[in-house]
């Protein structure tokens, strides 16, 4: 009887050992895929910036296309630069939002790390304590 209430004991310990693992490897995940983000996001600024750049470079009086799909339409510079500072903008907030997550997941990711080592102590101090008691 004793030695099925021990291996209880163990199993259920082992299922809470997996569950926090699962814990850090999601947390991992989504600290990753915020980090893909920022550097796609990061591309696009740049890229933004470039354009940004030659738009402010360019004379009042010459022609800006903007591209839509397979076709070519003529657009003001006023339109254009404002269109691309939007863009720029909410670029802008995306990264830091994204930054912002990669900040926070990474402290959960330590707090569940930290959970799944005291996790792990204790159940080795609990094997440890069973397989010194007496069997029956």
């Amino acid at each position: 009887m004793v030695a099925n209430d021990y291996q209880y004991i163990l199993q259920n310990m082992q299922k809470e050992l997996e569950v926090q693992a699962e814990k850090v490897g999601n947390l991992t995940k989504e600290r990753d895929n915020a980090g893909k983000q920022i550097g796609a996001i990061e591309a696009q600024l740049s890229e933004t910036k470039v354009v940004l750049d030659e738009l402010e470079i360019v004379g009042e009086d010459a022609t800006i296309y903007k591209l839509l799909g397979p076709v070519l339409v003529k657009q003001d510079k006023e339109l254009a630069l404002q269109t691309i500072n939007n863009r720029k903008s909410h670029m802008e907030t995306e990264l830091k939002r994204c930054s912002q997550t990669v900040n926070d997941v990474g402290k959960k990711i330590t707090k569940e790390q930290d959970n799944l080592r005291d996790l792990h102590m204790k159940s080795q101090h609990v094997k440890q304590a069973l397989m010194g008691a007496p069997q029956q």
